[in-house]
């Protein structure tokens, strides 16, 4: 089994990102970022907030990606990941967390709501209440890829917050999602 992990993970790993393929993971990271900079930088803001009250943003920290990822890989290989499947599992976490993260800075540019607030929580599956005068939404992977987003309000409770995922890249998904945010901030 080691084997196959080995030449699986070769010296030589690349790393893709929206179409763009990097041969060092540094040199992966700074595309992410890059990537994310460009996606928020393409967010026109509106020129007063539609919503008066605060929105918190909740999401898994970095720690429990990297954590969470692990835990996956050593489920499916029987082994926690080790040197260059460690490197690779870190790495690709981290990008992930920062590919879902772009959405918050994103849903804070636009100004839909009076102020927004990131929090992080510390683990893959935490929920955060909506109070009065502050709305709540936050973020949960159960399983692999399967990334589930609640809207919480004190008016209108939990619900799924819905939006079209079909683009192939991140500034389409970014944009669709702060559209689906925007709505349920007019109709709360």
């Amino acid at each position: 089994m080691f084997a196959e992990l080995k030449k699986m993970f070769s010296p030589r790993t690349k790393y893709t990102y929206e179409g763009q393929v990097f041969d060092l993971p540094t040199k992966f990271q700074k595309g992410v970022d890059d990537k994310v900079k460009a996606t928020v930088k393409a967010i026109t803001p509106l020129p007063a907030p539609l919503s008066q009250k605060k929105l918190v943003f909740a999401m898994p920290r970095q720690s429990a990606f990297i954590k969470e990822s692990a835990k996956r890989f050593a489920a499916v290989h029987g082994a926690p990941p080790v040197k260059l499947a460690k490197e690779i599992v870190e790495n690709l976490s981290i990008s992930n967390f920062k590919s879902i993260k772009v959405f918050f800075q994103a849903v804070k540019k636009k100004n839909i709501y009076v102020s927004v607030e990131f929090v992080e929580l510390d683990s893959m599956s935490g929920s955060y209440p909506a109070t009065e005068g502050v709305d709540a939404l936050y973020m949960v992977e159960p399983s692999v890829g399967e990334v589930h987003w609640t809207y919480a309000s004190t008016q209108y409770g939990e619900q799924e917050l819905v939006y079209d995922r079909s683009s192939e890249h991140i500034e389409g998904k970014v944009q669709a999602f702060v559209q689906a945010v925007q709505a349920m901030a007019v109709g709360d």
